[in-house]
């Protein structure tokens, strides 16, 4: 990715994107877990706490491995399609058979149930980096939605509106990287899209009637959090 210097008003840095407490550390979005390496140059970073820095971790360790099962359609450590997951389910015996357990076989489909909980979080957690990182904005209330889906349980309909949002109503925060972007085409595809690292993650970061965030996690997982103003 392009490094966009950051224009707006600096202060909103002065707390965690996650909480709004004190910072002191710097924390990635999107978290390295669902990338490989080598990682692409000038990651997005957004100011954390070190609690909620250290906090998350094991539900994103959570989401990257369920991901890599799901799309192996086992969780024996051999067939995952990441080495970063296959080191860690072969090292965690305990997460691996907490993913073990919560799959069913159905019609002669290996099913894989997730901890839905765990699985908001994280995905509340990475949009609450992206709308900091992209639109100044500091979402520390809950958000109004938060949902997710497999690409390929979309119907075509579905997958068109939610891959072509509708372009952005509110001009994003004068400065920030997201009116960068609108002006410059920085690293956005014509959709408004942002490739991280190409088959692993992409999202899109807009305003309408309030902060729209749209994640894709390994041509997988679509997720969307939105918060209403």
């Amino acid at each position: 990715m392009e490094q966009l210097p950051l224009y707006a008003d600096e202060r909103t840095l002065t707390f965690c994107a996650f909480c709004a407490g004190k910072t002191g550390t710097r924390d990635h979005c999107p978290s390295r877990i669902l990338l490989d390496e080598p990682f692409p140059e000038n990651l997005p970073v957004v100011p954390a706490c070190l609690a909620c820095n250290t906090l998350f971790s094991p539900d994103e360790e959570y989401l990257a491995c369920l991901l890599s099962c799901v799309i192996a359609g086992s969780s024996e450590p051999e067939a995952m399609p990441r080495e970063k997951t296959r080191r860690i389910l072969a090292a965690k015996p305990a997460l691996r058979a907490r993913i073990e357990q919560s799959h069913t076989v159905k019609d002669g489909s290996i099913i894989f149930t997730p901890e839905h909980g765990r699985v908001t979080t994280v995905i509340t957690k990475l949009a609450k980096g992206h709308a900091l990182y992209e639109l100044h904005e500091l979402c520390i209330e809950e958000p109004a939605e938060v949902w997710y889906l497999p690409l390929h349980q979309m119907t075509e309909k579905q997958r068109q509106s939610f891959e072509t949002p509708e372009p952005s109503s509110i001009w994003p925060e004068v400065g920030s990287r997201a009116m960068q972007r609108l002006i410059t085409n920085t690293d956005m595809t014509s959709n408004g899209w942002i490739d991280v690292q190409p088959e692993l993650y992409r999202y899109c970061a807009q305003l309408g009637i309030g902060i729209d965030i749209r994640i894709v996690i390994h041509e997988y997982l679509a997720c969307q959090v939105c918060w209403a103003f």
